[in-house]
């Protein structure tokens, strides 16, 4: 077969891709990158879920193990979200298949466990190691995904990548539609679901229910479990009669939406990390899906959002519990001729969100496969043309 004959079959071929390090294939994020390169770049995409039973230096080996196998042949590597400590190694077993590698930088090691825990110690040893992991997550991408355009560009400004930085919008899974209000009552519903991890914000949203002081009837429903649970719930027994708390353990993501139904207000985040003022995060997509008000903290990266939803949308100043709680006070629950297509409109923004990204990934692919039959064959000609 000559050489344009080779590049030709080459083309017309399906994209072979490897889907690394995978928590859960239908968590949102997954699913979506499935869909756009099954179904606008007809690539055979082949999952390879992270391992969970065993000592971590076997799991380490057999998702190492799995990934060398799936990637032989491969023309692009993806590696999850939650896995982008991996990035060097992964990179590695990439360049053996001459494959490109995109980075789903949703979640950073630093960014995350200093940014948001404060552990472990800014100065220490320990966040240098992971400021790094997160480097070298970006440096070795030949495409980086993240999910928000604050994001993507606070992303450029701290590593300055070669590669081009994608922000793709989380937007709401499935079950996330319009629900009918709840039936007429006197009292403010205000659920707040998570882990109680810092990015949330919870201690705030306690001072804020202690800091309306009676201006109004609220009923606060936790769902979730975390480490500061326990805390949480100390901490809300002393509040006035005027606010009733329930908690609620952790349920199933069907379960979700019953809870939403039920409620006037769902709560975003109230963090005070770089991450928190660059987040939307998934139960602000969800609460805004399904028809009702959501109160978070003040972004730029909401401005997509607020001119789809409009006032159910209701941003209060970030690290203040009276904005917070004057915001709890004024909002009005939906009424039953709130817009029905809300979550219609939410979608349309997810999906012109991730538009951009099926020709990206074919200029990677074709810069590559060019590459290996002959054509810009040399270290990093034909591939910087195409975009990286």
């Amino acid at each position: 077969m000559n050489r344009a004959a080779a590049v030709t079959a080459a083309r017309r071929r399906p994209l072979r891709v490897v889907q690394y390090g995978v928590h859960d294939p239908s968590y949102p994020r997954n699913s979506r990158l499935r869909a756009v390169l099954e179904g606008q770049l007809g690539a055979r995409v082949r999952v390879v879920r992270r391992s969970r039973a065993g000592a971590r230096p076997l799991r380490a080996l057999r998702d190492l193990r799995s990934l060398c196998r799936a990637a032989a042949g491969a023309d692009l590597v993806v590696l999850s979200e939650f896995r982008s400590s991996q990035a060097l190694v992964v990179r590695a077993v990439a360049s053996l298949s001459r494959a490109r590698l995109l980075v789903d930088c949703f979640v950073l090691s630093h960014e995350t466990a200093v940014g948001d825990w404060g552990r472990p110690s800014p100065r220490s040893p320990g966040a240098l190691r992971l400021a790094v992991l997160d480097a070298l997550a970006v440096h070795c991408a030949h495409l980086v995904l993240t999910d928000t355009e604050p994001r993507a560009a606070e992303l450029v400004r701290r590593h300055r990548p070669a590669a081009v930085v994608l922000p793709l919008a989380v937007g709401a899974p499935g079950w996330a539609r319009w629900q009918p209000p709840p039936e007429p009552h006197d009292d403010l519903r205000v659920l707040y679901y998570g882990g109680y991890v810092p990015l949330h914000g919870v201690d705030l949203v306690v001072d804020a229910l202690a800091a309306i002081d009676g201006r109004r009837d609220v009923s606060m429903v936790f769902v979730g479990d975390g480490p500061d649970r326990g805390r949480i719930e100390a901490r809300v027994a002393g509040l006035g009669p005027g606010v009733r708390c329930e908690f609620v353990g952790a349920v199933p993501e069907s379960e979700l939406r019953g809870y939403v139904a039920r409620a006037d207000v769902v709560l975003g985040v109230f963090g005070t990390s770089v991450k928190a003022r660059g987040v939307v995060a998934n139960k602000v997509w969800q609460g805004l899906a399904c028809g009702r008000s959501v109160i978070t903290q003040r972004s730029s990266a909401l401005a997509p959002l607020a001119a789809v939803v409009g006032g159910s949308l209701v941003q209060t100043e970030p690290g203040c519990a009276s904005s917070l709680a004057q915001a709890l006070v004024d909002v009005r629950p939906s009424t039953p001729s709130t817009d029905v297509d809300v979550h219609r409109r939410l979608d349309e923004l997810v999906a012109a969100s991730w538009q951009p990204l099926a020709g990206h990934l074919m200029a990677l692919v074709r810069g590559d496969r060019r590459a290996r039959h002959g054509r810009g064959a040399r270290s990093g000609t034909g591939r910087d043309r195409e975009g990286r």
